[in-house]
């Protein structure tokens, strides 16, 4: 008899995982197909539910967390929490963990990419050729080396794009949530949003979304954007107000956008943004890769077993700290 539950939202997980939960003697349900707040209340109505793994952004209403009251730890495949309510996880001492560094590299790699290929017009190149344009006299691209980066948020995903980015002989300029905390060895520190946008030839979102940082990029911040800079978005869409980069895109203040990701997720097919010029779009897939889908699965397990075996609980991989503090 299986001495935890675990519930999964999503309908695979990486067998290392898998063996980690039932090292602890956790059954671990898998939930395919469509994921609501219903039904994961359900599912936990249904039997002594002590953990909840989170694949995709599945919303963990303070109903849903009030509702299991044998729910002991709610722990993130990747690291965005946003659908999370986490003040009502604090109040009952149910930590939210996240997986440390796992997606890390792989979110970078995507980053740096996006970069690259707008920079280098590999996209619409490739789409002209095959149509039998032949533009080698007259393309002139653009190197990433000598431009400056802006990073809006430097975290760890971010600290791996600084990494990269310098090594590819670019400037790195960073804004944090809290002044003081920017590496220098990784990245200048900008004084604040304004001077960032204004001195970045790329700027790069990292932040995550909070009421404070939704539509943190609008008209007027994209306004504020150097004349022929590019932005990058691999945290969250929400982040970006749509309707304005489309508006720049095609007034050719900016010189491009790589989104990984969209307010909307799917977009229906008439969404506004996908009809922008020099926009490259990708179906928020920059951490899934076989190896960081492992890892993720890994350290979320292993957060779960962490708090309900009373283990080892790595502290840098818990949201709210204050659900671990004594009553």
């Amino acid at each position: 008899m299986s001495v935890f539950r675990v519930l999964v939202t999503g309908d695979n997980l990486a067998p290392a995982a898998v063996s980690i939960l039932k090292d602890i003697g956790a059954e671990v349900v898998l939930m395919p197909g469509t994921i609501t707040p219903e039904r994961i209340a359900a599912e936990m109505a249904g039997a002594p539910t002590q953990a909840v793994l989170m694949r995709g952004n599945p919303l963990i209403s303070a109903d849903v967390i009030a509702g299991n009251p044998h729910l002991r730890v709610i722990a993130k495949h990747g690291a965005g929490i946003d659908s999370v309510d986490v003040e009502a996880a604090t109040r009952r001492r149910v930590p939210v963990m996240v997986a440390g560094d796992a997606n890390a590299p792989a979110v970078a790699e995507h980053t740096i990419a996006l970069i690259l290929a707008l920079g280098r017009d590999i996209v619409s190149l490739d789409a002209r050729t095959r149509a039998g344009a032949w533009e080698r006299p007259t393309y002139r691209g653009r190197e990433v080396r000598g431009r400056t980066l802006g990073l809006i948020g430097f975290g760890r995903i971010a600290r791996h794009v600084a990494r990269t980015a310098t090594a590819l002989g670019m400037t790195v300029m960073a804004l944090g949530r809290d002044k003081g905390r920017i590496d220098p060895a990784l990245a200048s520190e900008a004084k604040d949003l304004d001077e960032l946008l204004a001195v970045s030839d790329i700027v790069s979102l990292h932040a995550p979304l909070t009421e404070a940082t939704r539509g943190i990029i609008n008209a007027e911040r994209i306004a504020a954007m150097k004349p022929g800079a590019i932005l990058i978005n691999t945290a969250r869409g929400a982040l970006v107000d749509e309707d304005a980069l489309r508006a720049a895109l095609e007034s050719g203040h900016l010189a491009g956008a790589g989104l990984d990701t969209l307010a909307e997720e799917p977009p229906a097919k008439d969404r506004p943004i996908l009809q922008a010029p020099n926009l490259i779009v990708t179906p928020h897939i920059s951490a899934q890769t076989g190896a960081a889908i492992t890892r993720m699965g890994v350290e979320a397990a292993r957060n779960i077993a962490a708090v309900l075996t009373q283990g080892d609980i790595d502290r840098a991989n818990v949201v709210n700290p204050a659900a671990l503090d004594p009553p």
